[in-house]
This record gives structure tokens, C-alpha cells and sequence, in this order.
């Protein structure tokens, strides 16, 4: 039902660590190529991207160069490229191992606000790359829960849906 893509070659030993940690398919480093997922960080790419439905997931879009505002943060979406993820089914992806810091994790509950708002669906993926950097399915809910996302959104998150 919890999927997770990780970063790690794949292993008999690695598939079962996840199924004990709540987590009922792994998905391997050469398995990410055919998620059509992408991490841009310009702005004008990103909406040609999602204009023309060249990819499916778009892939931490709070990792932007420009510093926030005093008046409003730059998380990386705004409402013109929502609705276009909207209407084209793209949907925003969160990777567990590039949040380091406080004005990060702002964007990212930005980024969530924004997705609720225009109804964009959301995923969250742990990115593991060695067996230590795994996290427990319900860390992770809770996890998001703090983030700003409601329980539903949180379990959503975890593509529990047939989104891959």
C-alpha cells in the first residue's frame, strides 16, 4: 500500500528492513527513469516543463536560489504554475533528504498550502541512500502532518494511490 523510492542498489535485505518499517514496495535508483519526474530550479523552465507536459512529478520545487522576500517567500511555485499542474495531472514531489533547514521546510509548507489550494497532488519520498537514512511509515506521516498536511494528504503523500 506505502511505496518509497530510495537510492540504494537494490537487495533482499533492503526490501525487508521496509516491509518491517511499514512500507510495502520499494522502488531502486534505475527505476526512477520511468517516473518522468524532474527537479528544476529555474522558474521559466519549470513552466515550460509543466506547459508542454513533459514530465508527470515535479520534484522539490522549494530548492530555489533566490533569497525570500520580506514581504512573501519564493517556494518555488506560485498560483499560475498550480493550475497548470492542475489541468496537465503533474504532480509536486518532496524528497525527505533535501530538507536541512528552517526556511526550507517554510517553502515546503507553502508549496502545500499552494498544492491544497489548487488541488495538486502531492508526494513525499524518502531518497534514501544507505539503510540508515530510512525512515518509519508513521515518522513520516507524522512528520507531514507537522508540516502542514492533514492526515488524508499525508497518507496520499506516501502513494498509497496508483500514482506509480
Amino acid at each position: 500500500m506505502f511505496r518509497d523510492i530510495i537510492l540504494m542498489k537494490r537487495g533482499i535485505s533492503t526490501e525487508d528492513l521496509a516491509r518491517e518499517l511499514g512500507f510495502s514496495k520499494l522502488y531502486f535508483k534505475e527505476d526512477i527513469k520511468d517516473f518522468q519526474m524532474e527537479y528544476l530550479a529555474d522558474y521559466d523552465k519549470k513552466r515550460d516543463y509543466i506547459k508542454r507536459n513533459k514530465i508527470k512529478i515535479l520534484l522539490n520545487p522549494h530548492l530555489v536560489s533566490k533569497k525570500d522576500s520580506l514581504h512573501f517567500r519564493n517556494s518555488g511555485l506560485d498560483h499560475i504554475l498550480c493550475k497548470m499542474m492542475n489541468e496537465g495531472s503533474i504532480a509536486m514531489a518532496v524528497s525527505l533528504d533535501k530538507i536541512s533547514n528552517y526556511v526550507e521546510i517554510g517553502r515546503i509548507k507553502q508549496n502545500i498550502r499552494l498544492c491544497r489550494k489548487y488541488n495538486v497532488k502531492m508526494l513525499f519520498f524518502t531518497f534514501a541512500d544507505n539503510i540508515y537514512s530510512l525512515r518509519a511509515r508513521l515518522d513520516i506521516l507524522a512528520f507531514l502532518e507537522v508540516l502542514g498536511m492533514t492526515p488524508g494528504e499525508a497518507k496520499n503523500a506516501l502513494i498509497n494511490s496508483k500514482t506509480l
